[in-house]
């Protein structure tokens, strides 16, 4: 009979890409885990990964092992919930991540209403970056995981399931002294006189940015290029820079007579998901979380974002 605990590190091995970092995430040593995968590859009778590089990939095998083990790590995940539910009680620990500008809006509001609600909770919280946010859930290194569109989540489908959370558009964050301050919106033409700041350390934002700049007939001036959302804006303060962001990221902004927010037009948007593995979204725990994501989002909401109904009858489009 196959292990799921050998299993399980399989399918570690194909989101993580190394046996060291599959044992950093189990708390096993490299050789332990050489030594299970070795015993699944005995009891399958096949080879299931070969090294590649620095890290390794899965064989034709492993693959299609990995696909059959999905499913029936679903079930396992369902028949959990499904006992949790039985219990009625919301305890025990619960991890989340999220990316910079939802970490600093949705997260807290979040932890607060549900700790509110459910203090025997055990909250932990990571900040990672989408991809990294991703993969962490397919390990089952965080339970949920709050993600955008801005990376393909294609190769990871068979293992989480999508929960839509929101819309957020972008915006132009200048100077309240700019030329363009007063202006209702701004399309990314506009722009093209001025210098600019970006934050380089993401770098599916900065594409996207730089493509829609390409896309209106130029190239941005940049002179500021930053590794976070605070010394972006800071730089927009001194009047020298523009800079388009995510609305999530210009919440302070909007408030500080220094600065002025204008929405962009034609709309630039990207969509916010919660991720978790497959069968996990009816734990209580996690079940509460969502509600508290979709009783928050509002409060942070763009204009002609669907409501929580509509959230919820929507499907994730992969990128």
């Amino acid at each position: 009979m196959l292990n799921l605990s050998r299993l399980h590190l399989l399918c570690e091995l194909a989101v993580l890409g190394t046996i060291a970092r599959v044992a950093e995430a189990v708390n096993l040593t490299r050789p332990a885990v050489s030594q299970q995968l070795g015993i699944l590859e005995e009891e399958i009778g096949a080879v299931l990964f070969e090294r590649s590089g620095r890290g390794v990939k899965l064989t034709a095998a492993g693959q299609g092992l990995v696909a059959q083990a999905g499913k029936l790590f679903e079930l396992v995940s369902e028949i959990e919930s499904d006992f949790a539910t039985a219990r009625g009680t919301v305890t025990g620990e619960l991890r989340i991540s999220a990316f910079g500008s939802v970490a600093t809006t949705l997260i807290p509001a979040v932890i607060g209403s549900v700790l509110q609600n459910y203090p025997q909770l055990d909250l932990r919280f990571e900040e990672l970056e989408p991809g990294d946010g991703l993969k962490a859930a397919a390990a089952k290194q965080v339970d949920l995981a709050l993600v955008d569109d801005s990376v393909s989540a294609e190769a990871l489908a068979s293992m989480l399931y999508f929960r839509p959370i929101c819309e957020d558009h972008f915006a132009v964050a200048m100077s309240s002294a700019h030329r363009l301050a007063g202006e209702a919106s701004l399309a990314i033409a506009d722009l093209a006189g001025d210098n600019w700041a970006i934050n380089r350390t993401a770098q599916t934002y900065r594409t996207q940015i730089m493509n829609a700049c390409q896309d209106a007939g130029f190239t941005p001036r940049v002179v500021a290029s930053c590794r976070n959302i605070s010394a972006t804006l800071e730089m927009v303060r001194t009047g020298y820079v523009i800079t388009v962001l995510p609305a999530l990221a210009l919440r302070a902004a909007t408030v500080d007579p220094a600065f002025a927010v204008v929405p962009v037009k034609p709309i630039m948007v990207r969509r916010i998901f919660a991720a978790m593995v497959q069968g996990t979204f009816r734990r209580p725990a996690i079940a509460v979380v969502l509600k508290a994501l979709d009783n928050v989002a509002p409060q942070f909401a763009c204009p002609g974002m669907p409501s929580a109904d509509a959230r919820s009858r929507q499907t994730r489009q992969t990128t």
